[in-house]
């Protein structure tokens, strides 16, 4: 039977200060409720949740933090105001060797790290812990972020880090102004270059040939709240603009009732695909 990895999460890097500000600017279309702070002290979040289980972490690093550590965080490096990464997960860690080997396998010289704690405390003191991996290239060094995904695999709850089940459908949280239900697509654009390097990849990691159209590859990836009527695809194409190295799109499930996009930050437009029948 075929496995597919489970989509976990998107990351937007922030300033400290558009940290602050986000609930109140996106109020009208998105719930965003505070996520905590990371056990490294480094970072805060506040998080969109959606119903399929998957949710939007809008991620700052503290105020006056050390500038050496900032630099040798994975993010720390990055515009800010953008799309930072992306993450899938497994329904267990007993899973992740079998997907670290296919990985190796594939024979492009990228493999994902061995998994490592994550932790989190919610504003409520709830300690959240996962477990996280990041892909390394041929020399071991860490790929740049959001190439492929990293990988967040839950050690306690999942329901924990992301509620999106109350207890007579789903959670408050999850019911947006905008009728946003899920995260229907990714987009990964890549230089020309990296697309023969990093499709082998994405074959591996989704454990299936991806599907081709007109220079666009698509790979299927499930939920963790089960099946919903999205497209639910990881795409890969070509980046246009030749001085980046990797972009992300995003797409959002809605209904009839949802507006076509949302502004979620300054240049930061995510569009819907309308499921008619979803309410």
């Amino acid at each position: 039977m075929m496995t597919l990895p489970i989509l976990d999460h998107i990351a937007i890097l922030v300033s400290f200060q558009t940290l602050q500000s986000v609930t109140g600017q996106l109020k009208d279309s998105l719930i965003v409720i505070d996520g905590g702070a990371h056990a490294d002290g480094l970072t805060v979040n506040k998080l969109i949740h959606l119903a399929d289980g998957t949710y939007i972490e809008f991620i700052a690093f503290v105020e006056g933090v050390d500038p050496e550590k900032r630099r040798a965080h994975r993010w720390g490096n990055l515009e800010e105001g953008k799309i930072a990464d992306w993450a899938h997960t497994l329904n267990s860690e007993a899973d992740y060797a079998e997907l670290q080997k296919r990985v190796k396998d594939a024979a492009t010289g990228v493999t994902y790290s061995d998994l490592v704690p994550l932790q989190r405390h919610r504003p409520d003191r709830v300690l959240m812990k996962c477990l996280v991996s990041v892909a390394l290239d041929s020399e071991g060094k860490r790929v740049f972020p959001a190439t492929v995904p990293f990988w967040c695999v839950d050690v306690t709850e999942r329901h924990l880090r992301s509620p999106f089940k109350g207890e007579d459908g789903p959670h408050e949280h999850t019911k947006h102004p905008s009728h946003a239900k899920g995260l229907s697509r990714i987009t990964v654009l890549l230089p020309e270059k990296d697309i023969p390097t990093y499709k082998p990849v994405y074959d591996a990691i989704h454990n299936t040939v991806a599907t081709s159209e007109v220079g666009v590859f698509s790979w299927p990836y499930e939920l963790p709240a089960g099946p919903n009527p999205g497209s639910n695809q990881v795409t890969l194409s070509t980046l246009k603009n030749g001085d980046s190295k990797a972009e992300i799109g995003l797409t959002l499930l809605g209904t009839k009732e949802s507006p076509k996009s949302i502004q979620l930050l300054p240049g930061l437009v995510l569009d819907f695909e309308a499921a008619a029948w979803m309410d």
